[in-house]
């Protein structure tokens, strides 16, 4: 019993830290980018598949989520325009959502994208699914999807493309306040088959 209270308490521990980021994050040291195609994917039905998970959390829970990871270090720093940007990488873990790589931007305006591996999706493309998502201003947009692990560099142009405007999300929600279910206010058909 002891150790289940201690395990919950440690878990809210990092998972706050983490949204926060209350802690500096170490350099990495020995770790290497994947050796990865980072093959994008464009298929609408996966990607409906995690934006219905997101609905079952509740309007109160509407937010992209995680497992704590079991470990993360700074694997590099960018500007992206005037701003710097860090790029956090976690060790890639299967779960239900695992985090694999997380960039903060402070300045001008606090910002953070996270790279996520989808079990479900994953389960549903019969391939392993990561999604590029951002919640910014009450709304989750969905920029990218890979097929397999993305590399960081196959992340770092889609994320400097985000932070400066120029890209475009695949699918972007939102959950109006009392409303009953989400609302998606962009669906990019062009590029979801």
């Amino acid at each position: 019993m002891k150790h289940g209270i201690y395990m919950a308490s440690l878990v809210v521990m990092l998972a706050g830290g983490l949204a926060q980021g209350a802690d500096p994050v170490a350099a990495c040291a020995g770790v290497t980018d994947a050796r990865s195609k980072s093959r994008p994917l464009f298929d609408g039905k996966t990607l409906m598949v995690s934006l219905s998970s997101l609905e079952a959390q509740g309007e109160a829970k509407f937010h992209p989520t995680f497992a704590p990871p079991s470990s993360q270090c700074l694997f590099d720093k960018f500007d992206a325009g005037a701003s710097p940007v860090e790029a956090i990488y976690s060790p890639f873990e299967k779960g239900d959502h695992t985090l694999h790589w997380r960039f903060t931007m402070a300045t001008p305006e606090p910002r953070e994208i996270v790279v996520i591996y989808d079990a479900m999706a994953s389960f549903i493309a019969k391939k392993d699914v990561f999604f590029v998502v951002e919640e910014r201003k009450g709304n989750i947009s969905y920029y990218a999807m890979f097929r397999d692990q993305p590399t960081y560099a196959a992340l770092k142009p889609v994320v400097t493309g985000i932070l400066d405007g120029s890209a475009q999300p695949l699918a972007t929600v939102r959950w109006p306040a009392g409303a009953k279910e989400p609302v998606i206010d962009a669906y990019d058909s062009k590029r979801l088959k």
